[in-house]
């Protein structure tokens, strides 16, 4: 079963400045590369990394959900990740 989350407090600015990171430094693309929902996928050392997100601007929700990962590779790790990531996006902006 796929694991979800939902962001609160996620505006379309930090959406963009997620996407723009994680393409610059860690070399995720995303499909649309500039929707508000869709596929973003990425590789690690131990295979590849998809996941599907819905940004709803509205309600400043971030919905991810975690489709396939490698099995080496702990969610809680990627979710943890994904978390400081969004949150250094938060203080920038």
């Amino acid at each position: 079963m796929a694991e979800s989350r939902t962001f609160a407090s996620v505006t379309a600015e930090h959406l963009d400045r997620l996407k723009q990171v994680a393409r610059d430094r860690h070399g995720i693309s995303f499909d649309p590369p500039d929707g508000a929902k869709g596929v973003a996928t990425g590789r690690s050392p131990f295979g590849d990394c998809i996941v599907h997100f819905v940004h709803d601007s509205a309600q400043a929700a971030l919905s991810v959900t975690l489709v396939k990962k490698p099995m080496l590779l702990p969610a809680g790790m990627m979710w943890s990740s994904f978390e400081a990531v969004l949150e250094r996006c938060r203080g920038f902006i």
